[in-house]
């Protein structure tokens, strides 16, 4: 009987047919509930108001004086009955008065989710790889889910910031399983379209999450809302199938072929008779094997330096929102509709371009974004037409451009590293996101240092990145990476070969 590999039956069955849009559209629903919400919910749960005087005698100001504002520490140095906060909503800075000494705390809130992901990832990527992805996946998004409720209940501080933590660590353990797993049931063809695509729901929720904040603005029923209907997403354990190509890794070839036959029933096309074509045996990979050659040290090397940047300026961005001028709650949603179509226009590109060329451009416009934004400023504190400007760039022009950089790191990560280390390969990459990330969360607390300090460093990042990962191969139209020594052999013969075509059809045009 005739061999084939799962590129090739899915080619047969479907590579993007009625299963890959339901599974792409359940992926977006978990990132919307079981990521968006406890992340980007801090923009409002932890967020800062401005404050204004009372008494006028201590206190001599007339306007609300926010973060990054000249006179914005004066308030430690008179009496804490002579301010209050400008702004009528809650969050745990207010609840909690996080102001002065402790006035770094409410970014702390927001930061240590990310060094929890960080470390979820690492320790569960393994776990992917072993048990398969949906174990991680449901587990740890359920807990993830059931937490962002509960600590809507915390009585103190202190409490809140552990359950912030512990989210961070459970969404590092589902979010790259779960995106290995959509990516595994995608064609070669239809690759970049589907992880460009899977990240839609996110920034739509981020938007949902503006208009929800400005309704409630009590951050304790603002967690409790937000966080219930998520709970519901669990259901997916019973209609969501094993990853087919990690079954096939472990050797359970029956299995896979009925995953298969089920996703082709679905497409309305004909499993093909044939037999399925194990991968070569070899034993899954850990950290080590990312740097067992100079090409797969390279490799990780570059994957991990376009995740920090591309983590640092989709963060940096949008946790500065609410700080660059003008009203928070549209700043959010300006923010989060630039990156809602970073992400569908990024599909659109890969199917026609290399992802190497698109990711530079990406990063340069990025690069580009952030630095009309430190260039408009000085002038945006006194003109509303330069701090029109000065938000059209940071949250148009530098936020679309990182997102399509973004959702381009996740799909370029995954042909890069073979089948036997791409969890461990993506989860070091995105646990370099997560340092990255922890970091954008002090962004705007950068500005009471320097107010060029916060969009400065995410274009040099950018730039950085632009540099690297042309060093990188090319890795648009070429066959899925099984295997850890002979695969990459041949992947980057072919990869050679595809260049060489190029060059040619350059010299001849």
């Amino acid at each position: 009987m005739k061999s084939q590999t799962t590129d090739q039956v899915l080619e047969t069955i479907g590579s993007f047919g009625r299963f890959q849009i339901v599974l792409n559209i359940f992926c977006n629903l978990v990132y919307s509930f079981w990521w968006s919400v406890p992340v980007m919910g801090m923009v409002f749960i932890a967020g800062e108001p401005g404050w204004k005087c009372k008494n006028k005698t201590t206190c001599p100001f007339n306007e609300t004086i926010n973060l990054g504002g000249d006179m914005y520490s004066f308030r430690c140095d008179i009496p804490r009955k002579d301010w209050e906060f400008a702004d009528d909503f809650t969050s745990v800075v207010t609840e909690f008065d996080l102001v002065c000494d402790r006035g770094s705390l409410g970014f702390v809130s927001t930061s240590v989710i990310f060094a929890g992901f960080f470390i979820g990832s690492i320790v569960v990527s393994p776990i992917s790889d072993k048990f398969g992805r949906k174990l991680p996946l449901f587990i740890c998004g359920f807990l993830c889910c059931v937490l962002h409720f509960a600590s809507s209940f915390a009585p103190v501080f202190w409490l809140f910031t552990l359950s912030r933590a512990i989210i961070g660590f459970m969404i590092g353990a589902f979010s790259i399983p779960l995106f290995v797993l959509l990516t595994e049931f995608s064609g070669v063809r239809h690759r970049g379209m589907t992880g460009g695509m899977v990240w839609t729901g996110f920034f739509l929720m981020a938007m949902a999450l503006a208009g929800c904040a400005y309704a409630i603005r009590d951050w304790r029923t603002f967690t409790m809302v937000t966080g219930a209907p998520g709970i519901l997403l669990v259901s997916g354990w019973f209609f969501i199938p094993e990853s087919a190509r990690w079954l096939l890794k472990r050797g359970r070839q029956s299995e896979a072929r009925t995953i298969f036959a089920k996703v082709a029933r679905s497409n309305k096309k004909e499993m093909p008779e044939v037999e399925l074509k194990l991968p070569k045996e070899e034993t899954l990979g850990d950290l080590r094997d990312l740097f067992s050659s100079r090409k797969m040290a390279h490799r990780t090397l570059v994957s991990w330096l376009i995740w920090f940047a591309a983590s640092f300026v989709a963060w940096g961005t949008a946790f500065a929102s609410p700080f660059v001028g003008g009203n928070m709650y549209v700043n959010v949603v300006i923010t989060s509709s630039a990156g809602v179509l970073g992400y569908p226009v990024s599909g659109i590109l890969t199917l026609r371009f290399g992802r190497r060329k698109i990711l530079m451009v990406s990063f340069l416009g990025a690069a580009v974004g952030a630095i009309g934004a430190v260039l408009l400023t000085d002038k945006a504190e006194d003109d509303q037409g330069y701090l029109a400007g000065k938000i059209f760039m940071s949250m148009v022009v530098a936020k679309f451009s990182i997102e399509i950089a973004f959702s381009l790191v996740y799909i370029y990560a995954a042909e890069l590293f073979p089948t036997t280390l791409r969890s461990v390969g993506m989860g070091t990459s995105t646990a370099s996101a997560r340092v990255s990330a922890f970091a954008a969360a002090y962004a705007p607390l950068l500005l009471t240092v320097h107010r060029f300090l916060p969009f400065g460093i995410m274009a040099g990042l950018a730039v950085a990145a632009a540099v690297a990962v042309m060093t990188a191969p090319e890795t648009h139209n070429q066959p899925t990476l099984e295997n850890l020594c002979l695969d990459q052999n041949d992947y980057d013969q072919n990869n050679k070969n595809s260049d060489n075509v190029d060059n040619e059809k350059s010299t001849l045009m």
